[in-house]
């Protein structure tokens, strides 16, 4: 993947530490951009950073600390999310939609262009029904997460049209890789415990995205003038099932193929727990929430065409590749143990 275009330094990375944000400062520092990071006070930045990168302390919630972040970047690629799929809402709100206001607030004043990182999840239950190019309205939101991506993509298109902010919205799919959250350690524990993993079979597309690609994408959307305004769906285009994932997973791990649930139960299930869980005021994530089952249990149609056509995209980490890495990161960490 080639540019003819090199993106507007120093590069201001939120959520620098985190699975996604990880990669991007690793590749940015690779091509021997200038970064700045914004990590809390007492979290731990790799050593190998140390002497490349410029690490302001403080929470995306503290304005003082967005405004010194931010102060003198050119590019700003916003990461900073809630994103697990049950918790306190109002702490989604808190950082995932204020946070981003200050953000967006420092990119006015700086003159810095915004890459944000969405999610599909703002695609909501169109997800089920239908493929989800970048066109697709806003679905009926399903949990505390696609309600606040939803909310803090609005805010930022409101940012570039009324206030000028220069934009680019990228909206990632399912993301797997070594550190996976979602999509290995909460899959490994699944397929660990023996409970259902997989809706009505598995037999649908699982829409997966390698971090690594997702690293590119979010760079290469920050590097091009063409993709200012502009929005790009974040998917490897595989031919790869939930099932086929899980079986993999499984076998890496060394347990049993995956189970499964059809999805009239899975439904129903998800919506009692919800509502049992809301009600005693019970903080642990339930066995199944309706925003995890919108995801899980759909067919993920997320085409690339566009950021193909448009900027030259292809996806360089294979499906198999992916794998390889997964296999190493497990057998060097404890399966199920979380990072």
């Amino acid at each position: 993947m080639t540019s003819p275009e090199k993106i507007a330094q120093p590069v201001l990375v939120t959520g620098a530490t985190g699975f996604i944000g990880s990669r991007v400062v690793q590749k940015l520092l690779q091509n021997e951009t200038a970064v700045k990071i914004l990590a809390l006070p007492g979290e731990a930045v790799p050593a190998a950073w140390a002497e490349k990168i410029e690490i302001v302390r403080g929470s995306i919630s503290d304005p003082r600390a967005v405004e010194k972040a931010a102060n003198g970047a050119k590019t700003i690629i916003h990461l900073v999310a809630i994103v697990t799929d049950w918790g306190d809402e109002k702490e989604y709100w808190e950082f995932t939609v204020e946070g981003s206001r200050l953000i967006f607030d420092e990119a006015v004043k700086q003159n810095a262009r915004i890459v944000l990182a969405s999610s599909i999840a703002v695609y909501g239950d169109n997800i089920y029904r239908q493929a989800c190019p970048e066109d697709t309205p806003y679905g009926n939101t399903l949990g505390p997460y696609s309600r606040t991506k939803q909310a803090q993509e609005k805010l930022a298109w409101n940012y570039y049209r009324n206030k000028g902010m220069k934009l680019t919205v990228v909206r990632p799919a399912n993301v797997y890789g070594p550190r996976s959250g979602p999509w290995l350690h909460d899959v490994v524990n699944v397929l660990r415990s023996g409970s259902p993993g997989l809706i009505s079979g598995g037999q649908m597309n699982a829409g997966l995205a390698y971090v690594d690609n997702v690293a590119d994408i979010l760079i290469l959307a920050g590097t091009f003038k063409k993709a200012l305004g502009n929005v790009y769906n974040a998917c490897d285009g595989l031919d790869v099932t939930w099932k086929r994932y899980f079986t993999d997973i499984a076998n890496i791990i060394g347990v049993g193929n995956p189970k499964s649930l059809p999805r009239p139960l899975a439904v129903l299930g998800a919506y009692l727990l919800e509502g049992i869980y809301k009600l005693l005021g019970i903080k642990k994530r339930p066995l199944i929430t309706r925003e995890a089952l919108n995801l899980v249990g759909s067919d993920n149609r997320i085409p690339i065409d566009k950021i193909r056509r448009e900027l030259g995209y292809e996806p360089v980490i294979s499906y198999a590749e992916g794998l390889k890495h997964i296999r190493e990161y497990l057998h060097q960490d404890p399966p199920g143990k979380k990072t």
